[in-house]
């Protein structure tokens, strides 16, 4: 039987993508800062492991449960014992929602991205900004170079990467 991961972004799209029918989802994969106010997170990941300290202290006064893991690029070293296994995944650029895309495909057979549309006009769900997020374009050369990597196991709620790799259809998420 097949596994999924949802891997939830930062773009304020997230929880209009987060659907019913991913409830049976074996993995939640946390990118940034919805880690810190999602009440289930199995896989939190970062590029910016120098905030975990302090947002990982923010998730708990939540009241929420810690993650089974945290993850970050190989290369960067943590300084703090956080009380989380750390684990270290080698793929980089294409953003924090394509690092998790990844930890996602480490984790489950599946992926279904909810918030990472990769789209520059999207703003942040927990910091918006007036100019959105235009940096998102640069990014979307690394996904068009891994596409024939992705296109039958990663599907996407909204955006440039639902246009990409298509949105979840009933078939393929049960087959």
């Amino acid at each position: 039987m097949k596994t999924l991961a949802l891997v939830l972004g930062g773009a304020a799209c997230v929880f209009d993508d987060i659907r019913p029918e991913f409830v049976f989802a074996d993995s939640i994969v946390a990118v940034k800062d919805i880690g810190i106010t999602y009440p289930h997170v199995d896989h939190w990941v970062t590029y910016h492991p120098e905030r975990l300290k302090r947002e990982l202290a923010q998730r708990r006064q939540l009241g929420y449960s810690d993650p089974k893991f945290i993850w970050t690029y190989d290369r960067i070293r943590l300084k703090d014992d956080l009380g989380v296994p750390i684990k270290r995944i080698g793929r980089k650029g294409g953003s924090s929602g394509y690092m998790g895309m990844w930890v996602g495909l480490e984790v489950a057979d599946k992926v279904v991205l909810c918030g990472i549309p990769m789209d520059p006009k999207m703003p942040h769900y927990r910091r918006p900004k007036k100019r959105g997020w235009p940096e998102a374009e640069m990014y979307r050369k690394v996904w068009l170079d891994n596409l024939p990597l992705l296109k039958d196991r990663v599907r996407s709620m909204s955006g440039w990467t639902k246009d990409l790799l298509g949105a979840p259809t009933a078939d393929w998420l049960s087959n």
